[in-house]
């Protein structure tokens, strides 16, 4: 029950007033955004207009630089969120639907 609770908490979306609701909006303030170091090649190829800060540590060090103040804004997926879910809560983050990126995998229906 408790992760079908998370779940739908995650999923909701408009029930709180956030101050970015696009990347563009992100953008045009050069708000800072704190990123996973393994997916800084990608995000800064697709976003090159945007002010990232690809902390060491991966997650922890993302909290940890949120926590500091030295991004306004966090990237990270849904899927990340369920081991990292009293971070989140501790720092008062909520799911916006803004896709930013999508690593796209395959599996072979064949051994060949």
């Amino acid at each position: 029950a408790y992760v079908a609770n998370l779940a739908a908490f995650l999923t909701q979306s408009g029930l709180v007033e956030t101050e970015f609701r696009t990347m563009k909006q992100v953008i045009d303030k050069n708000a800072r955004i704190c990123g996973h170091p393994a997916l800084e090649g990608d995000l800064r190829l697709i976003w090159s207009d945007a002010h990232w800060i690809f902390p060491p540590d991966g997650f922890d060090g993302m909290f940890d630089a949120y926590a500091r103040e030295e991004c306004k804004v966090l990237a990270i997926g849904r899927e990340s969120a369920f081991e990292h879910v009293e971070r989140i809560c501790e720092l008062r983050l909520i799911f916006t639907d803004v896709l930013i990126h999508e690593i796209p995998i395959a599996f072979p229906i064949r051994p060949k």
